[in-house]
């Protein structure tokens, strides 16, 4: 019995010793450890939008949430992100109340003292009307940013045509997307107060360094 225990005991130690060293070793970089790395010759530096540089949340749960519609229901549907009056209104009002990341804004600063180019490129629906370009401008103090809507298509080509060469995101999908398209993925973590728990379930599992602190 003492010899079959033992058996037992170290069976479970290799199970567990195994799984444990196959989990991929988290590469945190700080915004310094970024600026050293990259060319001394001015790069194309892209971003995401939500959970990457904006604390966009608000938004996005009132249009998740609400109950004004008829009969207490969601005035945007079943389907918020496929209405495009919701679109109008998150991209036209709702992100009054959108607040830029610290995180977002130390990057931004870093890539603008560099004299790199930065475009930002989000999976957002376009829309008539749109204040995210003041937003952006006023919270990362950037002047005429350039932004890509791809509404919900995938990244990869938007990051190719731009000639990205390092992609700042918060989702798993920003991370695959920028791998597909050459570009260097780093990630930025999104704030526990999010509202978004999709996507997000790989941190460092793509290989992919990770902004320390980057949730603020």
């Amino acid at each position: 019995m003492t010899r079959y225990i033992r058996a037992v005991f170290v069976l479970v130690f290799f199970v567990t010793a195994t799984a444990c060293s196959s989990r991929p070793t988290v590469r945190y970089v700080t915004v310094s450890e970024i600026k050293a790395s990259l060319p001394a010759i001015p790069v194309v530096a892209g971003f995401d939008i939500d959970d990457t540089v904006l604390f966009s949340s608000p938004g996005f749960y009132y249009g998740m949430t609400n109950q004004d519609g008829p009969d207490g229901k969601n005035k945007y549907g079943p389907n918020p992100l496929t209405s495009k009056i919701f679109w109008n209104d998150m991209n036209g009002q709702f992100d009054n109340f959108s607040l830029p990341k610290e995180s977002g804004k130390a990057l931004v600063a870093m890539h603008a003292t560099r004299g790199d180019k930065i475009v930002f490129i989000t999976a957002r629906d376009s829309s008539q009307v749109s204040i995210l370009p003041k937003i952006i401008a006023q919270g990362l103090r950037l002047s005429n940013p350039v932004i890509v809507f791809t509404c919900n298509a995938p990244k990869k080509d938007f990051i190719s045509a731009n000639h990205v060469v390092i992609y700042y995101g918060d989702a798993d999908s920003d991370m695959d997307q920028a791998i597909k398209a050459s570009a260097r993925p780093v990630r930025v973590k999104r704030s526990a107060l999010s509202t978004n728990k999709t996507s997000y379930e790989k941190v460092g599992g793509f290989g992919e360094e990770v902004l320390i602190d980057s949730e603020n």
